[in-house]
């Protein structure tokens, strides 16, 4: 098991961009950062958006589906209120995730320019 480990941890330290290439690199990282930056303050009004909606309609189908007159109207009323209430649940989830997996994406790119950096002063003649 251990060559294994060696090898896969070769692979990955092949991938790494070479010191002379770091100031591209952390350019490109920059932008890519804010790129993702963007797009989940984006992500973030459309969810917000989507459930509000989604718990005004809720809001209307319980409170219109609640007479009690008709038996099948306020389970029918109901089921889709609480599909509508899921659907908006799910939204959130997932914004939640994409905006941790963003955070945890800028962490590492953090971590792996000071590496780099290291690495590039590591190998310079003094």
């Amino acid at each position: 098991m251990e060559p294994r480990n060696e090898s896969m941890r070769e692979r990955l330290l092949a991938r790494l961009p070479q010191p002379e290439n770091l100031a591209e690199y952390r350019k490109q990282v920059s932008e890519r950062m804010e790129r993702n930056e963007r797009k989940l303050r984006m992500e973030k009004w459309a969810t917000g958006a989507t459930w509000i909606c989604v718990v005004l309609l809720s809001t209307c189908l319980f409170w219109f589906g609640g007479k009690p007159e008709n038996a099948a109207r306020v389970a029918w009323m109901g089921s889709f209120a609480c599909f509508w209430m899921i659907f908006g649940a799910v939204e959130l989830i997932k914004h939640f995730i994409n905006r941790t997996r963003v955070e945890l994406l800028k962490e590492t790119k953090q971590v792996e320019l000071q590496v780099l950096e290291l690495r590039s002063q590591l190998s310079r003649p003094n």
